[in-house]
């Protein structure tokens, strides 16, 4: 059979995770000849005296058989001209034109922690023991191509032994850019104290009691004993966190396994992949303190994914501390020195931090299931910014600017599209920082800059207003809720014929109205079909803050209640009850809603008694929190008078209910199970206009997991195909890449 020379281009998630070693490796392995090299393009080889099947043979093992951390988009290869290499080698970086993904930051392999742990090991317990498989990634990248130059390792030259596993292509840590050890590399300090000395005092802090605030992986994050419920009462206080759940790390997921039912070794799975994400589960009962998560039974937990994290743990007497964000309420994670002290001296004066810079602050991702399937919440470390592959090229470079809350970036040219880290809600200053840095590290980290700019339509989130700021080229709005609708889509390549429910919090409406309860149908044009009926949310966004506000709204605009006044006067003072009465009865400082998330914002403090949301949706969290396992397939009817949906049934029936003296749980289920039943009936509806067979399920009210999966199963079980979020997530942080894909779609 003839031998040929050809030309291999792998596109996808390929520098940084040791794919050059692999290929190297495989290369040997099939006796080829040639070279393999990373461009701004992917990776490039070059083979040598090779058959077309052999080629093909390789190229599906380069696919089947590649490095945990690679994604591999596509394999390209085409026949060149004959070459006369007399081996197979790894050339240097090339800088060419082009995109190519960068690596996420990796939780530390199995083969790490075992060097950490072994004392004759030259990295026995070596906070920054890393290697191709794992390790900083993103958080320490300045610029492409992906070589040690470019990230923060710049500085620590390295050692002669490291040098050598560096160049030896059969070494896992052959071109592994952040390799050092103890004599080259960063060092762990606290208070005065270096190495294990360092660990040990730092670690005597927690067993004892106390806070440290340690600088991680993408920031810095305050610690304590999970067990001490004095320490986590503190924290709570300390942090002004009355009820939010905060986030847990255990010593490794084989201790978790020991604690946690048959039902959750499925989840443990997500939790202990290269990702290591914050996962919430109910994993049952745990030796931690109640005051974790007052509210509710489930904790997000992760696994130690720094080798600074397993070597702590090292010293430790608990299994489960908190780990929760080094920041004060709303603003960044701290990644500096100088900032940490400035604002985490108030929760402790104990610092255990280390001199490798942290050039990208990135937060923990968090994961919860759904359908037994990963459910993306928060995407960050671990994630981001790995491309979506979009089934639509643009030749145009083109940004997503975002919404406000959950706020993210989204850069698109070709086919990729590359969503930053979770960046907040754009409310202070300091996250408004964050937000234009890491717009501008995108722009160099792909070597893009935007001809168009997409917003929100809402001309006054920061964002939007950003976005008029510095644009030269074209700004185009794109609507909020068509952005929710889109971001999913993207994720599954949908392009058109779909019906899209997106139930969320709020979003500025093509009428002029706030949206949030929608149903559109994409069948070459996207139209709104049906929504939930505008009433009049009093007071604006205080209603979204207070509750109990929409809640008195709603009762007194279906004529409610006066009726079941009794029900509403122990939750807020007749004053206000007049206010609001006075507000919606003549249009003042009020304004049209359909938004689901005021719905069962009002229906959880109705049926819980809690009247101010401490965080963004927390009365719905409570609603879904105190749903009961008793069995029942009850609910309350609605309305449909033209395309609007009227609910007033749904309280009318909760009341009624109330008087009768079922569980609140109970009722709770009832409103869960009407809402997954009229959704159902009114993709029904539009099936029988259109035909359309397929929905899609996005918005940040799809954060519910019960009113998610319970919506599912029905519409599967009429015969619907479901799309739910995957990696991206259903809330706000999915917005940029919505708004992405929305204007290529339409300027095909």
């Amino acid at each position: 059979m003839d031998k040929q020379s050809f030309k291999i281009i792998v596109k996808g998630v390929v520098q940084g995770i040791g794919f050059r070693p692999f290929i190297y490796k495989l290369a040997k392995n099939y006796n080829f000849n040639g070279f393999v090299k990373n461009t701004k393009n992917g990776v490039e080889i070059l083979i040598s005296d090779a058959s077309i099947n052999q080629l093909q043979l390789f190229c599906r093992d380069i696919k089947d058989l590649s490095p945990p951390g690679a994604i591999i988009r596509d394999i390209e290869y085409k026949q060149c001209e004959n070459t006369n290499y007399s081996e197979f080698k790894i050339i240097k970086s090339e800088h060419s034109e082009g995109l190519t993904a960068i690596p996420p930051d990796l939780s530390i392999c199995s083969d790490c922690i075992k060097d950490i742990s072994e004392p004759d090991n030259k990295r026995y317990r070596y906070p920054f023991t890393n290697c191709t498989n794992c390790g900083p990634r993103y958080s320490i990248i300045k610029n492409i191509p992906y070589d040690r130059s470019k990230t923060t390792m710049a500085e620590f030259q390295m050692c002669e032994s490291c040098l050598i596993e560096y160049e030896d292509v059969l070494d896992r840590r052959y071109h592994a850019q952040p390799v050092c050890c103890h004599v080259c590399g960063p060092q762990i300090m606290f208070n005065g104290q270096t190495g294990e000395n360092a660990f040990k005092a730092a670690a005597a802090i927690i067993n004892e009691g106390g806070f440290l605030n340690l600088k991680g992986l993408g920031g810095y994050q305050i610690i304590c004993n999970a067990a001490d419920d004095k320490a986590v009462k503190k924290l709570r206080k300390l942090k002004n966190r009355k009820n939010k759940p905060l986030a847990l790390m255990v010593r490794d997921a084989d201790t978790l396994r020991k604690h946690i039912s048959i039902d959750s070794q499925k989840t443990i799975k997500i939790l202990d992949t290269p990702s290591a994400p914050i996962v919430i589960e109910n994993w049952g009962k745990l030796p931690v303190s109640a005051y974790i998560n007052p509210t509710g039974e489930k904790i997000g937990i992760m696994k130690a994914y720094t080798p600074l994290h397993h070597i702590l743990f090292s010293y430790l007497k608990t299994d489960f501390i908190v780990a929760t964000s080094g920041n004060l309420v709303d603003e960044p994670i701290c990644i500096n020195e100088q900032e940490a002290y400035d604002k985490l001296s108030h929760f402790s004066k104990d610092f255990l931090i280390h001199n490798r810079p942290i050039h990208t602050r990135v937060d923990d991702s968090v994961i919860t299931t759904a359908g037994n399937k990963e459910y993306m919440l928060r995407r960050a470390r671990g994630y981001a910014p790995l491309p979506v592959i979009l089934p639509e090229k643009t030749c145009l470079c083109i940004a997503g600017m975002g919404a406000h809350l959950k706020s993210s970036i989204t850069l698109a040219k070709n086919d990729y599209a590359f969503t930053s880290q979770y960046i907040g809600d754009l409310d202070n200053s300091k996250t408004t920082d964050f937000y234009q840095e890491v717009y501008e590290k995108m722009k160099r980290l792909f070597g893009l800059k935007p001809e168009i700019l997409l917003t929100d339509l809402h001309p006054d989130y920061f964002s939007s207003k950003f976005a008029q700021k510095i644009c030269t080229e074209k700004i185009v709005t794109i609507q909020h809720h068509h952005a929710h609708l889109y971001s999913c889509m993207a994720e599954y390549g949908i392009t058109d014929n779909v019906i899209g429910v997106i139930f969320d919090g709020t979003g500025l409406g093509s009428d002029g109205s706030i949206w949030g309860g929608e149903f559109f149908l994409l069948q070459k044009s996207l139209s709104r079909q049906f929504h939930l009926k505008n009433y009049l949310q009093p007071g604006l966004d205080s209603a979204a803050k207070h509750p109990v506000r929409m809640l008195t709204g709603y009762l007194h605009q279906m004529n409610l209640l006066n009726e079941h006044i009794d029900k509403i006067t122990p939750l807020i003072r007749q004053n206000e009850i007049n206010l609001i009465k006075k507000m919606t009865d003549r249009k003042l400082n009020s304004i049209p809603t359909s938004s689901a998330g005021r719905l069962f914002e009002a229906a959880g403090t109705l049926l819980t008694g809690e009247t101010v949301n401490e965080y963004e949706g927390f009365t719905a969290i409570l609603l879904e929190n105190i749903i009961e396992d008793e069995q029942t397939s009850e609910y309350y009817p609605w309305d449909l008078k033209k395309d609007e949906i009227d609910f007033k049934n749904f309280f009318e029936g909760i009341l009624h209910d109330f008087d009768k003296g079922l569980h609140p749980g109970v009722i709770s289920k009832k409103f869960h199970n009407s809402v997954a039943m009229m959704i159902t009936d009114i993709c029904n509806k539009i099936r029988q206009q259109s035909g359309c067979t397929s929905v899609v399920l996005s918005g940040g009210v799809f954060q519910n997991i019960y009113l998610l999966e319970k919506s599912e199963k029905l519409l599967q079980k009429y015969g619907f195909n479901v799309y739910i979020h995957k990696n991206i997530p259903p809330n706000d942080g999915g917005i940029s890449l919505g708004q992405v894909y929305k204007y290529i779609l339409d300027n095909r």
